[in-house]
């Protein structure tokens, strides 16, 4: 990479990282995670995820690996050393599976399109112009890394690209209900003991109408739906007047590595390659 690419690039990396780890940090985790679950509502994406038991089987470490992997990205960079590894990591995960230009496209757009049109609608403020264009950027960086061929080259294009292939392919596949099984937990584990039997119906009050009917989720009560909102109102509010705070620190403990966590251990092991059906 030149210096004159550097430049720009760093200074993407500089706008995304401010925004995703620490003025709209909690906004941004809920929105990188509603885009991991908008892949269960592609058929051929959410019969792979399935298929190679990751999700079902090891879901407490592949959500951690996951979300480790893209926060170290985020914090360091695609041009970092830590950067680099986990994009060698991913390239290595992805290549032994059947994936798709088109799939892996789409994938790199979630990360791109669904955080912000989440923060726009939820956060305490709409994402800035800039904010936007450094989002785009840096992903896009992170897709060419990945040798994602043929990228959208704007914003616009991208997202019109996007939007047309969730309408041709977005539906319901039964991998996709034994995905949103096995991962429900999860969300449960965020909410107060005493809540996290509603933990499933105050999650799926997250998701939109397309999403839910796509992985054969079950529209919440208008109690439910009128709560959460409520309280995403008042998170937005609350938050306007908070100072930010890091939401991120490289090697931090999480629920499957209490002591913290090396770069080797992210990611499956050993890879579990399957046919695509």
């Amino acid at each position: 990479m030149s210096s004159q690419e550097a430049g720009p690039l760093a200074q993407h990396h500089a706008v995304y990282r401010r925004v995703a780890l620490r003025e709209l940090g909690p906004d941004m985790r809920i929105g990188l995670n509603l885009a991991f679950y908008r892949t269960f509502a592609i058929p051929r994406i959410a019969r792979l995820l399935a298929d190679t038991g990751e999700m079902t089987e090891r879901t407490g470490k592949r959500a951690d690996d996951t979300g480790l992997m893209l926060y170290e990205l985020i914090h360091h960079g695609p041009a970092h050393p830590r950067g680099r590894h986990v994009i060698a990591a991913l390239n290595r995960i992805h290549r032994v599976y059947d994936i798709t230009p088109d799939e892996y496209r789409y994938v790199l757009g979630t990360l791109i399109f669904i955080p912000v049109r989440w923060v726009d609608r939820h956060g305490p403020r709409r994402l800035r112009p800039e904010e936007r264009d450094a989002a785009f950027h840096f992903w896009s960086e992170v897709g060419r890394l990945m040798n994602i061929r043929d990228l959208p080259p704007t914003w616009a294009e991208f997202e019109a690209w996007f939007d047309g292939f969730e309408r041709a392919e977005l539906g319901h596949d039964p991998a996709a209900t034994a995905l949103i099984g096995a991962t429900r937990h999860l969300l449960a584990a965020k909410f107060p003991r005493p809540l996290r039997r509603f933990a499933g119906a105050f999650g799926d009050a997250l998701l939109d109408e397309d999403l839910r009917r796509a992985l054969g989720v079950p529209r919440p009560g208008l109690a439910v739906r009128v709560t959460v909102a409520a309280m995403l109102r008042m998170s937005a509010v609350t938050r306007r007047f908070r100072r930010p705070k890091d939401f991120f620190v490289p090697g931090q403990p999480s629920r499957h590595y209490p002591g913290g966590y090396e770069l080797e251990q992210l990611g499956p092991d050993p890879l579990r390659p399957v046919p695509r059906r």
